[in-house]
Formats: structure tokens, sequence, C-alpha cells
């Protein structure tokens, strides 16, 4: 992957949502895969204003969320799925024919991971998938230990992840468990893209891309990735030795 280094978040946001932009203007029918949380709020904003003024139709893409936690009502403001509706699928005005995602009020959750893993191998991957990394290294609910050839699965979570995890959510909320598409479905994505801001991530950012690839650090994927970007603010890179 190809490290690009903004001088801001704003400047980070706008160099995703243009990598993003392209590729759809190159294939309008994209599978694009985008995390909740608040790393890409600033990408989603763009996006959206891009949309308004022209530049891109994201009408006849399919986007699937990168994963969910299980036990939470989807309807929770704290859940993934609310996050996504609230900061990207609302603002994009997307279709709910435009929406796949974890239903983790599903009886089988297994069968859950296995339907979206046949959508992802109906498109050869995805076309665009949008990570954040964790200050433990996660991507996704990807936790210190996952394989790296892994497809969607669930997750035991980390005590650090359950820890952040509350910032989420309105009151102190028990978390366990999360189903997430695995660090295969990165590695094999056409476009590729992790973000990383801020100084709290300065840390785990420069321990993986200064390291090698090792599954006790899952970030540290981007070794064996050679299409995409890992895009990173200042604050994020300020560990990094260049």
């Amino acid at each position: 992957m190809k490290l690009k280094i903004l001088s801001s978040y704003e400047s980070l946001c706008h160099e995703t949502a243009d990598l993003i932009i392209h590729y759809i203007q190159s294939k309008p029918q994209s599978l694009i895969c985008f995390a909740s949380g608040h790393t890409p709020v600033g990408v989603f904003e763009v996006l959206s204003r891009r949309q308004q003024a022209g530049d891109v139709d994201f009408s006849s893409c399919t986007f699937l969320s990168l994963d969910e936690w299980i036990g939470i009502d989807p309807q929770d403001p704290g859940s993934c799925l609310s996050m996504l509706q609230r900061d990207c699928f609302g603002p994009l005005h997307l279709k709910p024919q435009q929406l796949q995602y974890f239903d983790v009020t599903a009886p089988d959750l297994e069968q859950e991971c296995i339907r979206i893993n046949t959508l992802i191998a109906s498109n050869n991957g995805l076309d665009i998938m949008l990570v954040g990394v964790g200050t433990n290294g996660h991507i996704g609910m990807n936790e210190p230990g996952t394989s790296f050839d892994s497809i969607a699965h669930i997750s035991e979570l980390a005590e650090e992840t359950k820890t952040v995890g509350q910032k989420y959510f309105e009151k102190a909320t028990p978390l366990s468990q999360g189903i997430t598409l695995g660090l295969h479905h990165l590695r094999e994505a056409r476009l590729p893209l992790v973000m990383a801001s801020g100084e709290k991530k300065a840390a785990i950012v420069a321990q993986a891309m200064q390291g090698s690839a090792t599954e006790t650090l899952p970030l540290s994927v981007v070794h064996l990735i050679k299409q995409g970007y890992i895009l990173l603010d200042e604050a994020a890179a300020s560990q990094l030795k260049v």
C-alpha cells in the first residue's frame, strides 16, 4: 500500500474522498464497504457535498457495512448501522435496496457471515473498502490474533475495544462480541483505504508501519497489500521515522 501523509484531518478527508470518487467514476456499479465511527465522518461529509455538486453518482453502487456489535439493538444510536445511517447512508440519500449489512437479530449469525461472504465473492471481492484503526491495531472487529486470511466471522472483543467502544453509547453498555468482515477482504479489495487520524493513533501506526506483518497486530496486514493507500494526518504520522 502507498503511504499518504496529509497536513490535517480536513485534508485527509478530502484526499480519501477524491480516491473514492475517482474509482466510482470509472466503475459506477461498485461494491463498497465503509467503516462507521468517528474517523471517516469527514470523508462522508465531503462525499455528500461532492454528490450535491454533481461530481459523483452513487445510485448504482451497493454499500456494505464493515461490522456490528452483537447483542446491541440495531436501532441503538451506538450501533454501527445507526452511525452509518446517520453519517453516510442518509446524507448520500441511498435507497434501501443499495444497502447490505449484518443482521445481528438473525437467529443464526454464522449463516449471516456466509451470506455476506457470498455477496462479496459474487463480486470477486470488494471494489472499495474504507477502514480505520483502533488504538490496539484492530481493523473492524478483527482483534489482535485474527488470521490475515479471515473472512466474515464472529469476533471476541478485546478488553480495550469493550472500553473504548463505550464512547458510542449514551449509557454503559456491555460489549462482548462483534461480527465483522475479515482481513482477507481488505487484502483482496481493489481499492483498500486505511485511515488514521490524531495523536492517539500515532503509536500503533508507527508500531505497525515500522515492524513486519504479524497477526498479533492486525494493522500490520498493510505490509501484505500492494494496492491501495494508508492515509494519515500529520498527528497520526507523528511517530513514524521518515
